[in-house]
């Protein structure tokens, strides 16, 4: 790659390293909220988080500022139905499998699964996106399952894995749909894309939760769930969107792959998680699988 290359990928790369620290702790602290907020509450009330946080944004730079986006940036009406693809898979479905998965899964290990979504990603660029094959791609995705067993062994005394882990195997699935569908609609205002997104998927899951009885929390724990959501889902999506701007999806997912060793480190360090050797050995191998993942050629 050229000097020039470089330093016009410098802020792709500086937005996508962003989006991997703050989306990794979304799964501890997600985890910490489940003592107080119910699991479909509380997705919706992280992605509403995000939504009510960029508001004021737009607002501000929007018409205060006055700092229009080029007509280009606008979402147009072809835009619309990868955008509700994008709601529905990575805001609607995908939160809800997480925060439901996490009550019968440890933050650490959940954040190591989440590793799963580079294969997943891989196979839905293979299969349905033309994308060609590569061998590298298919020797990451041979480390991540293997990661994958050896944590479900740790979990258990058997093979088999949790329903809280095959949960969180939906969760990748759904958002690798969802970074596919995102990338169609990059090129848009990153704020505008993010406040819509993670405002809509919220206001949809925390009306879903009401109707099944569920109780907003606490003053304290409301706010503090909505804060924590500015960051893990409207920030997030805002660089999330500006990475894959600068660097297109493949390069983008590769700096998000750091997200779940950020996640498994805050889980240590908040929830005290045990760390023991086969899940020592399970990061290890998904690190690797992550890392030949991620080194897919332009």
């Amino acid at each position: 790659m050229t000097q020039s290359k470089v330093r016009a990928s410098l802020p792709g790369i500086g937005f996508g390293i962003a989006t991997a620290l703050l989306f990794g702790g979304t799964t501890p602290l997600a985890k910490l909220f489940l003592n107080n907020v119910q699991p479909w509450m509380l997705a919706g009330l992280l992605f509403l988080g995000g939504g009510l946080g960029l508001l004021p944004i737009y607002i501000v730079r929007t018409y205060l500022l006055r700092q229009q986006t080029d007509t280009s940036d606008r979402l147009q009406q072809r835009d619309w139905g990868w955008l509700a693809a994008s709601i529905l898979t990575g805001g609607v479905i995908a939160p809800v499998l997480l925060t439901l998965g996490l009550v019968n899964t440890t933050a650490a290990a959940a954040s190591l699964l989440l590793n799963f979504e580079c294969v997943f990603t891989a196979v839905l660029a293979w299969t349905l996106f033309g994308e060609r094959w590569q061998w590298q791609v298919f020797l990451g995705i041979v480390a991540i399952v293997a990661g994958g067993i050896v944590l479900a062994r740790a979990e258990h005394s058997g093979v088999g894995m949790t329903w809280g882990a095959l949960l969180i195997l939906g969760t990748c699935f759904h958002w690798a749909l969802d970074s596919n569908f995102t990338s169609k609609v990059a090129t848009k205002d990153p704020i505008q894309v993010a406040m819509l997104k993670a405002g809509l998927a919220g206001s949809v899951n925390v009306a879903i939760a009401l109707l099944l009885g569920q109780q907003l929390p606490a003053l304290p724990v409301l706010c503090s769930v909505l804060v924590v959501g500015f960051f893990t889902s409207g920030l997030t999506l805002v660089c999330f969107v500006m990475a894959l701007r600068h660097l297109g999806a493949p390069r983008a997912g590769a700096y998000f792959a750091l997200s779940p060793f950020a996640g498994a480190t805050v889980s240590a360090l908040l929830l005290r998680d045990n760390i023991n050797t086969s899940f020592a050995i399970a990061a290890v191998l998904m690190a690797a699988g992550a890392g030949l993942c991620a080194r897919i050629t332009d």
